[in-house]
């Protein structure tokens, strides 16, 4: 299980998406409810002031599933290589 301090994630109080259904944030599959889901989620993500901060959480601590900062699973994990090599998180 993840453990992190809220102390030093408060910014995490400060999303987008912490009144939304986390539901949107985590869609199973490749169906077309899961697209919508993800594209539903990645739109509050848009309109998010701490995206940045997300993203790099999420790269961080190996988020694997959900929409972080903006990016699916499969988003991160080029990111994910990309940070490994110079400990940059940088969205293309």
């Amino acid at each position: 299980m993840l453990q992190f301090d809220i102390e030093h994630e408060d910014w995490m109080l400060e999303g987008a998406c912490v009144y939304a259904d986390t539901d949107i944030f985590f869609p199973v599959g490749s169906s077309m409810k899961a697209l919508k889901k993800a594209s539903e989620a990645k739109a509050i993500c848009a309109e998010c002031p701490v995206l940045s901060e997300c993203l790099e959480y999420a790269i961080r601590t190996n988020q694997d599933s959900g929409i972080w900062g903006g990016t699916t699973e499969e988003e991160r994990i080029s990111l994910r290589r990309e940070f490994r090599k110079t400990g940059l998180v940088i969205n293309h």
